[in-house]
């Protein structure tokens, strides 16, 4: 934002404090909304919520034309309200029917697979290539490795 939009490094801040706010909130939310629909469905349409925050920030987020209001603010809104109850959701789904004394545990793989995990297939993705070629025939090929009946 500072190199393309030519913002301030404080305008830029400015920018993602919706972000953090929205953050917050569906975290505060999450735990009545998991209480009162259930941890799969509240984790699921917490990703359903953050990848429309993905695409909205893909269509319209990045163009210099558009408005922060109209193109960056819905995204940046929409995708940390979906991560939040995604994360949830998952958090009550892993510990879920973990005796008291592996609740612990049960915590910590989560936490490391949320740390590791996204870094892990990153460095992956980039070291089979970086291209859009690439990364497309990378996924096909993770996509038929985990597809039921090439198992």
């Amino acid at each position: 934002m500072q190199q393309d939009r030519g913002w301030s490094q404080l305008e830029t801040s400015a920018a993602f404090l919706p972000f953090a706010l929205a953050l917050i909130g569906s975290g505060r939310a999450a735990g009545p909304l998991v209480h009162r629909y259930g941890a799969r469905s509240v984790g699921a349409w917490g990703l359903v919520t953050a990848a429309a925050g993905l695409v909205l920030l893909a269509v319209t987020g990045f163009d210099v034309r558009t408005p922060y209001v109209l193109g960056l603010l819905p995204g940046l809104v929409v995708l940390p309200a979906g991560a939040a109850a995604s994360f949830a959701g998952a958090a009550v789904l892993t510990t879920e029917g973990v005796p008291p004394e592996q609740g612990g545990l049960a915590g910590g793989v989560l936490n490391t697979a949320l740390e590791l995990g996204p870094t892990v297939v990153f460095a992956v993705l980039l070291t089979v290539g970086g291209d859009a070629t690439s990364l497309t025939a990378t996924a096909v090929a993770f996509a038929l490795l985990h597809h039921p009946r090439t198992k």
